[in-house]
């Protein structure tokens, strides 16, 4: 008999855009009730939770009570960085029309537990370029101002996990590009949260950037607000 990993069951439970729309909603890395997620997809609670059910049983999802209610999340950030990977293999024509400005989720956006689109793609590549970061091919890792850059922004060095790399990438699905994830990249989106330079919103994954978060993201990583809103010095 002939062992094959049975993706099926994974194609299956993402062959809905109901249950697509309800994976993106989680993708901000937050827990959310069965009429929450039922919204979002603008299907009925009970049709939610039938697509619940299937989510969690391909291993996508996974449920926890709490009171009187149960919430929804994302299984896991290995789960949310597959889902991410399969979002780059999508189209975004419907993204990058001539004459179409950015959206807010194009711009800045949670990716379960890090900070991507234009923002972190940016954020990534600064991060390079200070030698906070070491890039060498698809290979990431800490580079000589790594400490200094965690001293400077008064975040306390990840923690080492099972032997993970604090460092990662994670190719961003509407820039095509690599942005920062990993402990570091979970550690960057608390410290933002908090010193509210970001803010989140109720019903999407879009991160809202504050007046001191523009300031932030220009002294820490030298990033203009031009730069984050894709407008062109030329």
């Amino acid at each position: 008999m002939t062992v094959e990993p049975r993706l099926d069951i994974i194609g299956a439970a993402l062959g809905d855009p109901s249950r697509s729309r309800i994976l993106c909603e989680m993708m901000d890395g937050r827990a959310f009730t069965n009429k929450e997620l039922a919204s979002a997809a603008k299907v009925s609670p009970q049709t939610a939770s039938a697509h619940l059910k299937q989510l969690e049983s391909a291993g996508l999802t996974a449920s926890v009570r709490s009171g009187r209610h149960v919430y929804h999340r994302i299984a896991g950030a290995d789960v949310a960085e597959v889902l991410e990977g399969l979002a780059s293999l999508s189209p975004t024509d419907h993204l990058k029309r001539p004459g179409k400005a950015a959206t807010d989720t194009q711009r800045a956006r949670s990716c379960y537990n890090h900070i991507a689109g234009t923002l972190g793609v940016l954020m990534t590549e600064r991060l390079v370029a200070l030698d906070v970061l070491s890039l060498r091919g698809e290979a990431i890792t800490t580079g000589a101002r790594y400490q200094a850059f965690l001293t400077d922004i008064g975040v306390e060095a990840p923690p080492a996990r099972s032997g993970k790399p604090p460092v990662k990438l994670c190719l961003d699905w509407t820039e095509r590009k690599p942005h920062l994830s990993g402990p570091l990249g979970t550690a960057i989106l608390q410290k933002a949260l908090a010193a509210q330079w970001l803010e989140r919103r109720t019903g999407s994954r879009a991160l809202s950037i504050t007046d001191g978060g523009y300031d932030a993201f220009d002294s820490v990583f030298g990033l203009s607000r031009d730069a984050i809103k894709g407008v062109s010095t030329v």
